[in-house]
């Protein structure tokens, strides 16, 4: 089953820096607020694990609602970061465009300037 699917249907509720939040508030969350809730998250799932070694027991269970947890947290927290860098991505692609607009347009100025009176009166008279 879907992970948003099952929590929605458990009423799911994280402790956060903010306080308790659902699914859907989490994605208000900044990526810092994020990551300290995952920690937190990761602390409580490693409780059971105090010394190191339960992974050898074959008896050994996560608690299923907090690995819930912390997968949620760990989608949302990698969701906000790949839209963090889209947005980094399609900013610099804008500003790199821009640049090379006003490239153009001092080609083009450079290139008026270059010409004689005579020229540019022609030119003036055309348009």
């Amino acid at each position: 089953m879907d992970n948003y699917k099952l929590a929605a249907q458990l009423g799911l509720r994280f402790t956060t820096s903010k306080g308790s939040l659902s699914v859907e508030q989490l994605f208000h969350l900044t990526q810092t607020d994020l990551a300290t809730s995952i920690k937190n998250q990761g602390k409580i799932i490693k409780r059971g694990d105090e010394d190191g070694l339960s992974f050898l027991d074959e008896a050994t269970t996560v608690d299923k609602t907090e690995q819930l947890r912390f997968d949620i947290l760990k989608d949302v927290y990698l969701t906000k970061k790949a839209e963090a860098e889209e947005r980094r991505s399609a900013l610099a692609t804008k500003d790199h465009r821009q640049k090379i607009l006003q490239l153009i347009e001092q080609k083009k100025d450079g290139e008026l300037q270059n010409k004689t009176l005579e020229e540019l009166e022609a030119m003036l008279a055309k348009a």
